[in-house]
């Protein structure tokens, strides 16, 4: 057992030696920032709301709402009348009806059949602000039938107020610790790639697994998903083998890298704004109940895009890994910034300490991997692809 214990110590101490001093204190920094903006911003689930209007107070025929009054923008999603249920894209050209205060045209929603004296009427809804309050009221051609202002947390006169089921398919608790463990392992494998370690490579495999559940729990970027689950997997395992194959001729833990030609990033710009175009357009087609975007279809649909040609710089970059080329490190920087401006549309402030820890380690792998390949003579490269 002494000797098993001190080949466990003796193998710590030099995984401790392997990193230098600004690389042990670059993870540890982000590892703490990444916690302490867990307590600051814990991930939400934004709830709709059920408003439901006391029947017997309209007292005649009612064809729309009228939403003069608010004073911050809100969501509505579906509307029922009666026993009859009807999604907003059902009697609109929308998804979702976003009511603002400053767009007059958008203060009347017509109904998509008449509201009778005494029937019931409700609507679904989430504010996309700040405000909680509501001022709402059934009209006709003759004036208003019934009106009243309410508060999303406590209802008000004449009406009543529920709040629906999160969104999310998990708590929000288990979604906070997957980001949590999304970043300690991304930070781990750029700083295992920027020492040209084929080890990267096995705890890219934990990244994966970890950023399928995160696209799974939260309902969204479908185009990394099904990248991640058919390309990045297969391209750890047969990029931990090429690495394996090519170590430096001088330090075996290291992994010779080259550079691109002009005429191959060319085509490879080219690829990924056909790949952007094409696949994002298909994306905002893709229809489905509840996620982080649930309640905005406007920002759902910029994501499709965002996240179309983050998949496709995310190939990109895994074949540069594979080959190990040092333009891996430029599409890293592309993907940290798209990513940078989901994460801020999706309000997952907790993981904007990633793509901090992406940008800074970025550079710093781009400058040693520059380092590495000025100090190897071309013939030295051939040799180590034989």
């Amino acid at each position: 057992m002494k000797k098993v214990s001190d080949t466990l110590s003796e193998r710590a101490k030099a995984l401790w030696h392997f990193f230098s001093t600004y690389e042990k204190v670059w993870f540890i920094s982000i590892v703490v920032l990444a916690i302490v903006f867990a307590f600051i911003f814990p991930e939400t689930d934004d709830p709709t709301y059920t408003v439901t209007l006391d029947g017997t107070a309209i007292t005649s025929n009612g064809n729309a709402l009228d939403f003069s009054g608010i004073d911050g923008d809100f969501v509505i999603t579906s509307v029922s009348i009666g026993s009859d249920e009807y999604m907003i894209s059902d009697f609109t050209d929308v998804r979702e009806y976003t009511v603002t205060p400053s767009d007059v045209d958008t203060l009347i929603l017509p109904l998509p059949r008449e509201v009778m004296p005494g029937e019931s009427l409700s609507f679904e809804c989430c504010p996309d602000g700040d405000s909680g309050e509501i001022t709402v009221a059934v009209v006709s051609s003759g004036g208003a039938s019934f009106g009243f202002t309410v508060d999303l947390t406590y209802g008000g006169d004449g009406c009543t107020v529920s709040e629906n089921p999160p969104k999310y398919l998990v708590s929000v608790g288990f979604v906070m610790f997957l980001y949590i463990a999304d970043i300690v392992t991304n930070i781990a494998c750029e700083l295992l790639i920027s020492k040209q370690s084929k080890w990267n490579f096995i705890v890219s495999f934990a990244v994966e697994v970890i950023e399928i559940l995160i696209c799974i729990v939260c309902v969204y970027r479908f185009a990394t998903l099904a990248v991640t689950l058919m390309f990045w997997i297969p391209c750890d395992i047969v990029s931990f083998i090429v690495w394996h194959k090519h170590p430096d001729s001088i330090k075996d833990e290291l992994t010779a890298v080259k550079t691109l030609t002009t005429l191959q990033d060319v085509f490879i710009i080219l690829g990924i704004i056909i790949w952007t175009g094409v696949l994002g357009y298909l994306l905002t087609f893709v229809e489905v109940e509840g996620g982080i975007f649930a309640n905005n279809v406007a920002v759902k649909n910029i994501a499709c895009y965002l996240d179309a040609c983050v998949s496709a710089v995310g190939i990109a970059n895994g074949l540069f890994i594979l080959f190990r080329y040092r333009e891996q490190w430029l599409a890293w920087y592309i993907s940290a910034i798209l990513e940078t401006v989901i994460n801020v549309m999706a309000g997952q402030w907790v993981l904007l300490v990633l793509k901090a820890g992406y940008l800074t380690n970025t550079t710093y792998g781009y400058i040693e991997w520059t380092k590495y390949i000025k100090g190897h003579s071309p013939d030295a490269e051939i040799k180590s692809d034989n």
